[in-house]
């Protein structure tokens, strides 16, 4: 991402979107009621002031209700900069503007650090900065955690029951928290010049034939839950994954790279390292360029991730109400889907539309049985334990 983020299901998801920022968006590739509850607004659930079924992925159809809460002069979300931001602007908040007259203005903080802003605020009982977060899943269930968001209403936001079933979250309490929108994957990506066949496994990384030649994110990110699966190994406290640990000491010789999407990128493409783990949209991007690179989903499945929009607590009723029409038109699948498609990500939207060589790729899950392919941590976890995976990988890889 353009920014220095710090979050952590995603150094990689920093890293991807610095790239993206920096090369381009890849070419082939919001609450709840307006009294602050989840509950019914007393509204009828368009994307404004509109008269829509709560079913039909509409955007439009306005009328004047008497209980819909006066317009914003503007709303606020925090967004990924660069090609990230651009492509919602384009995407996602342009037709929301188009529809509500509301512009949308952009806050760049990284998502950790707005997450400290939000839960300051809340503390202090102040209004928090931002109308809509948009974010990394673990980050959400965090604030979830934290008890920072105001419920999603399905009145107000219709078009997040259309989303396939990976876009509800997997939490207690209230039954939507907050929306996953669109999910990708950290496969293996490998230079065609220094491989002569398609990788079929994770394990290939271990053959002395590659010493120096593998790149990693820092951290491990993408790659610690493939390795407890590589060893049998329960992810947990750091203490109870001695075998993932050693599995790293093991790979060590053979890191040539460590760093961001843009510097893995370059690394593959000059083919300074042979194989590295990246978001398959920055490959389509270098390969559409004509670098010898190329990505898979190995025999044993890759790490998956997803992103997300919710809205916090203490927003006066019109910033609530009009923050959750933002999410609803980020979730609309005429939408979703030419957003998603310049991000090089999957949309969680049975009807959104894609690029064709997207539809059938394991790379970028859509259908419950890709997803079941997948490593997917659960959010406990990763919420409770990545950050000293990540402390113990940093110390093998340094040491």
């Amino acid at each position: 991402m353009r920014r220095s983020d710090s979050s952590t299901e995603g150094r990689e998801t920093i890293g991807r979107r610095h790239f993206l920022a920096s090369a381009g968006a890849a070419s082939a590739i919001a609450f709840a009621g307006c009294s602050g509850g989840g509950g019914g607004s007393g509204g009828d659930g368009g994307s404004g002031e509109d008269t829509s079924d709560g079913g039909d992925d509409s955007n439009g159809g306005m009328t004047e209700q008497s209980s819909v809460p006066p317009k914003p002069d503007s709303i606020t979300v925090r967004a990924w900069g660069g090609a990230w931001q651009d492509n919602l602007h384009k995407y996602i908040s342009k037709p929301f503007t188009e529809e509500t007259g509301i512009p949308v203005e952009y806050d760049n903080s990284n998502e950790d650090e707005m997450q400290a802003k939000i839960r300051t605020a809340i503390r202090q009982d102040r209004t928090p900065p931002v109308d809509v977060q948009w974010s990394l899943t673990k980050t959400s269930f965090q604030s979830l955690q934290m008890d920072l968001m105001t419920p999603l209403d399905t009145e107000i936001v219709p078009n997040i029951t259309n989303l396939l079933a990976a876009g509800k979250p997997e939490a207690e309490g209230a039954e939507w928290p907050f929306v996953n929108l669109y999910s990708y994957t950290y496969s293996l990506t490998y230079n065609t010049d220094r491989l002569d066949s398609k990788p079929t496994s994770w394990s290939i990384w271990w053959e002395d034939q590659w010493d120096n030649d593998i790149g990693l994110y820092t951290s491990g990110h993408g790659v610690t839950p493939v390795i407890g699966k590589m060893t049998d190994t329960e992810l947990g406290p750091v203490g109870e994954m001695g075998p993932v640990w050693e599995k790293y000491r093991e790979l060590k010789p053979n890191v040539g790279a460590i760093g961001d999407d843009s510097t893995l990128t370059q690394n593959l493409r000059q083919g300074e390292v042979a194989m590295s783990v990246m978001l398959p949209a920055n490959i389509v991007n270098a390969r559409d360029e004509g670098a010898p690179v190329d990505y898979t989903i190995p025999e044993e499945g890759a790490r998956a991730g997803r992103d997300t929009m919710w809205i916090p607590k203490n927003l006066d009723d019109s910033h609530t109400y009009w923050g959750q029409k933002y999410i609803n038109t980020a979730a609309s699948g005429e939408n979703i889907g030419p957003w998603c498609r310049n991000l090089g990500v999957a949309p969680l939207h049975p009807n959104a539309e894609i690029p064709g060589w997207m539809v059938e790729d394991v790379a970028f899950p859509t259908s419950e049985e890709q997803f079941s392919n997948m490593i997917t941590p659960s959010l406990e976890v990763l919420t409770e334990h990545e950050p000293d995976w990540e402390s113990r990988v940093n110390e093998i890889m340094g040491g």
